[in-house]
């Protein structure tokens, strides 16, 4: 698999990626630790598909709205002068 290019604003897209990371390393230790507690693979499995997906929307929401309040900020110090 080959990286994109990201081509928004560089906080938003650092965020991205620190968040790409930290959502497959969450999955799988939702994954692991549901295998400590004895429950079978496949459940384990989506509990770890599920955390992936709920620190992926977190993260992309988050950078949304970051991004949102950095389109904004020129427009709030031109209203002030």
């Amino acid at each position: 698999m080959t990286e994109k290019p990201i081509t928004a604003h560089p906080l938003p897209a650092a965020w991205i990626a620190l968040g790409r990371r930290l959502a497959v390393a969450g999955a799988a230790l939702a994954a692991l630790l549901s295998l400590f507690t004895d429950t079978p693979v496949w459940v384990a499995s989506l509990r770890g598909a599920l955390a992936w997906l709920a620190i992926t929307a977190l993260v992309r929401l988050c950078a949304h709205l970051q991004l949102a309040s950095i389109g904004t900020e020129p427009e709030r110090t031109a209203r002030k002068s």
